[in-house]
């Protein structure tokens, strides 16, 4: 998943760099990529997967109040105080992943997880948890609430509970690839595989893969392509920058020389749909990828 780290305090700025470097989350601190933190939070609460807000509780619930939708679709928002003494996964902790990523921050900076979802307070199964875990959409929504409170109450649960039926919906990936000039359709399989390990998911769950036009040419991407059976969608340097500049996506100088923009694996994602990352940005050898679920 992608992560804003939002610090408002200089204590705040050393701890979200301490969690970064755990986590891999892109820091913005107040008063240097932000003035109104109400307005940035209106900017980025679609745009990131994950937000981590350091500061008071009471703060974050007013930030993101304005913005909350549906437990499917919000972003895991997680609030942890400037000392580091608590984390507390505030808001889509099963389906939006903040129970899990407390847990590991916590672990990280030896901080106290404050973890109020009741199947997790009575170390139950929750089936929107399991759902998230393989990568399967639960809906509808009120049939989550009803199993899971069958379950609490000890009751036997099968595919249907009652009149209630949970449907586990398998969701498709992206594939947004940069790679070398040059680079052999084995490097870039061996980076796809890698890449769909981190995140235990098959690799027949990519159905498309996106990446930048200049790579047109590229014969080792087009015989992967060709050989994993899948379609390259190509977007302009100009389109990957647009997406760029709308998700706050981090960027390779180097590439941003060579090609006119910093980031292709995320960005070509982003072109195809406005999905939440399975897989951030991860490089491998001669080869980036990002994985993006598919909406």
């Amino acid at each position: 998943m992608r992560i804003a780290i939002l610090a408002v305090t200089e204590k705040g700025h050393e701890l979200a760099k301490k969690i970064s470097a755990g986590i891999s989350g892109q820091i913005f601190i107040k008063g240097r990529d932000f003035d109104s933190m109400k307005i940035f939070v209106a900017e980025i609460f679609k745009k990131f997967d994950a937000l981590i807000f350091i500061c008071a509780a009471g703060i974050a619930v007013r930030m993101i109040a304005p913005h909350i939708v549906s437990k499917l679709s919000d972003p895991a928002v997680i609030v942890i105080d400037e000392r580091g003494r608590n984390v507390i996964s505030l808001l889509s902790g099963h389906v939006g992943g903040a129970n899990d990523l407390t847990l590991k921050i916590s672990a990280q900076i030896a901080a106290n997880p404050v973890i109020t979802t009741a199947t997790d307070v009575e170390e139950k199964f929750a089936a929107d948890n399991f759902a998230a875990r393989l990568g399967l959409l639960p809906e509808p929504k009120d049939a989550i609430k009803a199993i899971n409170t069958a379950i609490l109450r000890g009751e036997e649960i099968f595919i249907t509970a009652g009149n209630i039926r949970l449907n586990l919906t398998p969701k498709n990936l992206i594939c947004g690839i940069g790679c070398k000039r040059g680079i052999f359709a084995e490097k870039i399989l061996s980076a796809v595989d890698a890449a769909c390990k981190i995140i235990n998911q098959p690799r027949d769950r990519i159905k498309l893969l996106a990446t930048v036009d200049i790579k047109r040419d590229e014969v080792g991407l087009i015989d992967f392509a060709k050989d994993f059976g899948r379609e390259i969608k190509f977007f302009t340097a100009a389109e990957l920058a647009e997406k760029v500049l709308e998700y706050k996506l981090d960027e390779s100088e180097f590439v941003k020389k060579n090609i006119g923009v910093g980031n292709v694996c995320e960005a070509a994602a982003l072109c195809c749909t406005c999905g939440k990352f399975a897989l951030p940005k991860t490089k491998f050898d001669g080869v980036t990828i990002a994985l993006l679920w598919a909406v």
